[in-house]
């Protein structure tokens, strides 16, 4: 149907897709802002404004495909230097947490020299970074029945006083007519001077989507059979796993579970060109990372004079029955 035909059966459509700005009354998430969006092919989102802009939230036909944590998504995140810089893990939670936007990965330290402040020696950089803690701008939301897709534009900053101010401008591009997600992401140093820069896509599944049959997808991923033997299984003594790899050449990693839903994430390979397995079955966590990376002993890609950018796409799609 035409969009004025679709507008004559539902009121702008809402029997079918509808984007709306929510804010949470209660629990450890009270007074966060979401956007829930809604297709018509049943794929359902929370992307949250608190959180970086991320996906804290992703569903397809009424099936969860994401991960939840016990932290059950906290705001504000509480503070990620905490704990040696471990604070990151008491508000971790959610299907796409971004890592970055200048560091990601195990805490740690680098020269401050190129910042130019005579207090600041080194750089501390906390558990995968600042920015999935940072507040997100909303520059647009709409639902384009013409062009068959809902649009969604953020901002989101990580800044410091003589330190780095970087911006991410952020697209979600939500499908009408398939359960297909593109992001595209551009990495900005508003800064005057050169600043250290990564990012990590923490893509997680969780149960039920991850269970026993489930199996890792693409042809050219050299972690592909880890799930092979035995599957994922939750254990009380679990301790996490992960492992990095080259990014396959094809850019594409997903994961099914026994055929009744499939998971397909599709990137740039050069752009992120390392891609890392994190594997969490301890019981009560149960989740399961697929991770596109910068990589950070790349001094090139690890670097933004001032006013340079990069960009970042990624399409992210489920199939089910």
């Amino acid at each position: 149907m035409t969009p004025t035909d679709i507008f004559r059966h539902t009121a702008l459509g809402q029997g079918l897709a509808d984007i709306r700005q929510v804010t949470i009354a209660d629990g450890p998430g009270a007074g966060g802002r979401l956007i829930e969006v809604r297709t018509p092919v049943g794929l359902c989102a929370d992307i949250a404004l608190d959180r970086g802009g991320d996906l804290l939230r992703l569903s397809y036909k009424g099936a969860e495909i994401g991960w939840h944590s016990n932290t059950r998504a906290p705001c504000p995140w509480p503070d990620s230097e905490a704990e040696h810089g471990l604070g990151f893990l008491r508000g971790f939670d959610g299907f796409m947490v971004t890592c970055g936007l200048d560091h990601h990965g195990v805490p740690t330290e680098t020269s401050a020299e190129a910042l130019l402040y005579p207090l600041r020696d080194n750089n501390v950089h906390p558990l995968h970074g600042r920015i999935a803690a940072q507040k997100a701008e909303v520059i647009e939301k709409q639902v384009d029945w013409d062009a068959g897709v809902i649009t969604i534009k953020l901002r989101v900053q990580q800044a410091s006083v003589f330190g780095e101010n970087l911006e991410l401008l952020r697209t979600y591009r939500f499908s009408l007519s398939t359960a297909e997600i593109t992001i595209a992401d551009r990495v900005t140093n508003r800064g005057f001077r050169p600043v250290r820069h990564g990012i990590l896509y923490h893509f997680n599944a969780g149960y039920p989507f991850l269970n026993a049959e489930s199996r890792l997808i693409g042809d050219d991923w050299a972690l592909r059979n880890q799930l092979d033997t035995g599957g994922a299984v939750p254990s009380d003594d679990h301790v996490e796993a992960v492992q990095a790899v080259a990014a396959p050449q094809d850019g594409h990693i997903g994961l099914t579970n026994g055929g009744a839903h499939a998971l397909s994430i599709q990137f740039d390979p050069e752009a992120l060109p390392v891609t890392a397995l994190w594997q969490a079955y301890q019981s009560g966590t149960f989740a399961l990372g697929l991770e596109p990376q910068t990589d950070l002993t790349d001094e090139t890609q690890s670097r933004l004079v001032a006013g340079e950018q990069r960009d970042y796409y990624l399409t992210v799609s489920v199939s089910g029955p």
